[in-house]
C-alpha cells in the first residue's frame, strides 16, 4: 500500500464535495460556512492541481463534468466511510458495541473474572469479550502489540516496558489438594521435610505463579518434586481427581462441589499467598475496557 500523500489538501476536497452535493457554489458556501469567493478559489485550485475541469458553471447551478462525476464517486465513498467511522466510535463510547480483549490464566479467571464479566455483559449485552489464557510473557507481548486491552495475572508481571501500568487487586491463599481416595495417605500434618516427597502438579514454569512458588520454596530450602506441569485449573483438577498427584490451586477454587472429590492437605508451613494484579498500557486500552475496569475491577 502506498504511503499517504501528505501534500493532499483535504479542504479542497471538502469544498468540492459541498459544491457537488448542493449543485451550487452559493449553497455550498452556506453549507460549510466559508465565503463564496473562497469556494470558487478552492475549486479553481483543485482543477489546476488535477489538470481537469470539474464543474460547468450554468445559470441553473454547478453541474459536474465527466471527470467531476468520476472524482465525486470516490469522494462520496470516502465521506460515507468517515461517517461510518464516526458512528462506530460513538457507539463504542456509548457501549452499544465494542470488544474487550483480556489476558488471564484460567486459575485466576475462574474465580476472579467470570462473575465480573457476567455482570458487565448483563448491562452491556453488545460488548464482545475475547479472553486469552497464555504464559505471562506471551500475554505481555500481546499487550505491547495491542492484541490485549489488559492482563490480570499473579505478581510479578514482568515490567520491562515503561508504558506498562500495574496495580495490585487482591491477595489470595493457595492450597494443595488431593483426591479423597488418598485421604488416608495424607491425613496427618505434612512436615516441611516431607514436602519434597509429594508428587506435585504445578502451574507451567513460564508463569508468574510458578515463579512465585519456586522462589518461596527456595527460601525454605525445600526441593519440589514436580511430576506434571499444567497451565489450566480445569485440567489440574481433573488430573488430581484421578489420583495422579497433589495439585496446587488457589483456595477460592475449592468450592463445596469440589470438596466431594478433593480435600485440602494440612502442611506444617504456610503456603505463599499470590498477589493478583492488573496490567495495561493507557494508549492502547479501548474505551469499553476502561469502562469494564472502572465498573467491575475497581468498584
Amino acid at each position: 500500500m502506498s504511503k499517504f500523500n501528505q501534500n493532499v489538501d483535504l479542504n479542497l476536497y471538502k469544498t468540492f464535495y459541498a459544491v457537488a452535493q448542493n449543485k451550487s457554489f452559493s449553497k455550498a458556501s452556506e453549507d460549510i460556512y466559508i465565503s463564496q469567493p473562497a469556494i470558487s478559489y478552492n475549486i479553481n485550485k483543485l482543477e489546476e492541481q488535477l489538470g481537469v475541469k470539474l464543474f460547468y458553471r450554468t445559470s441553473k447551478g454547478a453541474i459536474l463534468t465527466t471527470e467531476g462525476e468520476e472524482l465525486f464517486g470516490y469522494i462520496k465513498s470516502a465521506y460515507e466511510y468517515i461517517y461510518l467511522g464516526e458512528q462506530s466510535v460513538k457507539n463504542s463510547k456509548a457501549l452499544m458495541t465494542g470488544n474487550i480483549k483480556i489476558g488471564v490464566p484460567t486459575h485466576i479467571g475462574d474465580f476472579y473474572l467470570t462473575q465480573r464479566v457476567k455482570e458487565f455483559h448483563q448491562k452491556y449485552p453488545n460488548i464482545l469479550f475475547s479472553i486469552q489464557s497464555r504464559p505471562t510473557a506471551d500475554m505481555v507481548y500481546m499487550l505491547e502489540t495491542h492484541r490485549l486491552d489488559f492482563i490480570i495475572d499473579s505478581y510479578p508481571i514482568n515490567k520491562n516496558n515503561e508504558d506498562l501500568n500495574t496495580k495490585k487487586l487482591m491477595s489470595v491463599k493457595t492450597i494443595l489438594v488431593a483426591s479423597n481416595k488418598h485421604k488416608e495417605k495424607y491425613n496427618s500434618i505434612i512436615k516441611k521435610s516431607q514436602i519434597k516427597n509429594l508428587p506435585l502438579i504445578l502451574p507451567s514454569n513460564n508463569t508468574s505463579t510458578r515463579r512465585a512458588i519456586n522462589s518461596y520454596f527456595k527460601k525454605l530450602n525445600v526441593k519440589l518434586n514436580t511430576v506434571m506441569e499444567i497451565s489450566t485449573t480445569e485440567m489440574t483438577l481433573d488430573v488430581v481427581k484421578k489420583g495422579i498427584g497433589v495439585g496446587w490451586i488457589i483456595e477460592n477454587v475449592l468450592d463445596d462441589e469440589l470438596k466431594k472429590e478433593l480435600f485440602k492437605l494440612n502442611l506444617e508451613v504456610n503456603l505463599p499467598k499470590i498477589d493478583i494484579e492488573i496490567a495495561y498500557i493507557n494508549k492502547f486500552i479501548s474505551y469499553a475496557a476502561k469502562k469494564f475496569i472502572e465498573e467491575e475491577i475497581e468498584k
